[in-house]
């Protein structure tokens, strides 16, 4: 059984915050702290295969904590995931995770390519 995304009082546990942010450091290529338009489709495709429509990047823009070029910030990355997960939509997050490759345990497997 995979261990917990959150505490009872809603807030991730360190382990899923720690996996989350090393996502978010994954995208963000430039390491300015904020996914850019290019950076944010690159995570959008690989983890579901497509990436975000016009409409859903104005739902990030206006609903998530982005800086003032409209670039989601980390604060804003972890919003998503947190909206998601607590709206009882866990598996999908757990989705993310493992397609990120993360155990059930939160830990990060060896990729293919050997890279971790």
């Amino acid at each position: 059984m995979p261990v917990k995304l959150l505490t009872e009082d809603l807030d991730f546990t360190p382990e899923c915050e720690k996996a989350l942010v090393e996502i978010f450091t994954r995208y963000d290529k430039d390491k300015d702290g904020a996914l850019n338009d290019e950076e944010l489709q690159a995570f959008a495709k690989f983890t579901n295969g497509t990436e975000f429509t016009t409409d859903e990047l104005a739902d990030i823009r206006e609903h998530l904590e982005c800086n003032d070029k409209e670039w989601l910030l980390q604060e804003g990355f972890m919003q998503l995931y947190s909206l998601q997960t607590t709206s009882g939509d866990s598996e999908e997050t757990w989705k993310d995770l493992r397609k990120h490759g993360y155990d059930d345990n939160l830990k990060l497997k060896k990729m293919s390519d050997g890279s971790e």
